[in-house]
Formats: C-alpha cells, sequence, structure tokens
C-alpha cells in the first residue's frame, strides 16, 4: 500500500550544523520512491524560503505552514493572507519591539531586527557580513525594502533576542491568527503567524485528495512547534531525536537525531525501506 511521507525542511530534512541535507536522507527518499512511495517537504517556509528545494526529488511540497500546496507539479491548494490585515499585525509586531517577517511567493521579506538575527541563526553565526547576505538570498530573504508589493503573502513572523516573551503579542493577536513558536537559538526566538484555519495537516488533507488517500496513509515527521499538528494527525507522526519536547510529545515513535541517521531510521520504521 503506497504511503504518504510528509517531512519538516529546517532541522528535519536540512541540517544547519552539517550545512547540508544528510546523504542517509537522501538515499532514504529515493529508495522509498522507487518503492512505490510518495515523499512531500511540508515546511513553515514560503515558496520563496524554499527556493533551493524546488527541484527536490520529491512529488511536491507544502509551503508556509499550509497555505500553499503543490502535488505533481500542480499547485492544489492557495490561500494567500488577505492584504488588508497585513498592516495591522506587521504594526502590532513593531508596537512590542519585535523583529517583523513578511513571506510572500517571491520573497521573504525582513525588518532590520529580524533580517540580522534570523541571518546569524542561518548563517551559524558567521561574521562576514557579505557571506550573511548570500546565504540570506540562497534562502530568498530580503530586506523589507525590496518587497514587491503585489507579492502575495502567505505567512507572517516576528523575531525577539533569545529568551523574550512572545506572550504579549499572542495575547493582542487578532483573529483569525495564530501564533507558533518555531525556533529558540542563541541568535534569536522566532515565531510564525498564519491563519488559524490553516495548518501543516490541512495542506496535507489537500494533498491527500489529489491521490484519494486518507490521514492514515500518511507519516508526518518533525522536529518544531509548527510540526505538532501534522505529527498528530497523520497515521503516523514521527519526531526527530533533536525535536523540540512538544513534537516529541506528540509523536508516535521517536527517530534518532538528523544528524545521526534521523530521517533513514524513521523510514525503516514506517516500512518505506528495508535497512540495509
Amino acid at each position: 500500500m503506497t504511503k504518504y511521507l510528509f517531512l519538516d525542511i529546517d532541522y528535519t530534512l536540512y541540517s544547519p550544523k552539517a550545512g547540508c541535507v544528510p546523504p542517509s536522507a537522501l538515499e532514504a527518499i529515493a529508495e522509498a520512491r522507487r518503492n512505490g512511495h510518495k515523499v512531500f517537504l511540508c515546511t513553515g517556509r514560503s515558496l520563496a524560503e524554499a527556493a533551493d528545494y524546488l527541484r527536490f526529488p520529491v512529488d511536491g511540497f507544502v509551503f508556509a505552514s499550509g497555505a500553499m500546496c503543490y502535488a505533481e507539479g500542480h499547485r492544489v491548494y492557495d490561500h494567500p493572507i488577505d492584504p488588508a490585515r497585513i498592516n495591522e499585525v506587521t504594526d502590532l509586531i513593531r508596537s512590542l519591539n519585535m523583529g517583523v517577517l513578511i513571506g510572500g511567493s517571491a520573497g521573504a521579506y525582513l525588518d532590520e531586527q529580524c533580517y540580522e538575527e534570523l541571518s546569524g541563526y542561518l548563517s551559524g553565526g558567521e561574521a562576514d557580513p557579505k557571506k550573511r547576505k548570500a546565504i540570506m538570498f540562497a534562502n530568498g530573504m530580503f530586506t523589507e525594502k525590496q518587497r514587491h508589493p503585489k507579492d502575495p503573502i502567505y505567512k507572517l513572523g516576528a523575531s525577539l533576542p533569545h529568551g523574550g516573551s512572545f506572550d504579549e503579542l499572542v495575547e493582542k493577536l487578532p483573529a483569525p491568527f495564530k501564533l507558533i513558536v518555531t525556533v529558540t537559538s542563541a541568535d534569536g526566538d522566532f515565531a510564525e503567524i498564519t491563519d488559524s484555519s490553516i495548518t501543516k495537516s490541512s495542506g496535507i488533507r489537500e494533498i491527500l485528495k489529489v491521490y484519494g488517500a486518507d490521514m492514515k496513509d500518511a507519516v508526518g515527521i518533525g522536529d518544531s512547534g509548527n510540526d505538532v499538528d501534522m505529527i498528530e494527525a497523520c497515521g503516523l507522526g514521527i519526531a526527530m531525536g533533536n525535536a523540540y519536547e512538544d513534537a516529541r510529545k506528540a509523536a508516535d515513535w521517536i527517530t534518532t537525531d538528523i544528524d545521526d541517521d534521523g530521517i533513514y531510521n524513521a523510514f525503516v520504521h514506517a516500512g518505506v525501506i528495508e535497512r540495509e
């Protein structure tokens, strides 16, 4: 029976420590697809932020935590944020002295605070400004001034220096938006803000409709707060060995660390490949 595997990107598929996707993960994906299973990337990144993965050997994508979905090269779901609401939310974020991220199709646009914090995180603390800028460009991230006014927006984000609190933003955030903390690191803490009706699991359901499949046929693998609903909703939910505690608690099974063949071992456990 065909299984549908949905993989988060950051700290699940892509290892910032290694600066790449582990070879064993690539091997597992290729073997699973040869065995007739379907593999998808299911990420909080907007399309632009995931540009490096658009030619990745998978069967489709869930972008912006469910707001845009592709299967077999076709866009099967599209739910941008109402343009009239964007300034309302970003003005609120700024009023609380937090950094702002605006995630669109053509780019993710960051104010000065968020750009500095996120570039430190993505570059692994690289000090050279030119190298940091190149890494940000490779991840589809630009300054807020470079935002194209017609670029549809699929998610918003907020950042704080490490150890700060998003509680006040959560309390003041207007409907229908929700906030999920996605990364805590020495370079900063980051949260994504999306329509509360949109989740990774809702995006997965849109993908499964294409194949006439059910959530019981799906395997969700992730590590962070925005992976919890996916891990809980899929027939088999797997947390990475390096996952945050809330993702680990939601999982049916916990695999090894991303840098210790975590994806490969997860695929073996899911029964889509056999260990060599």
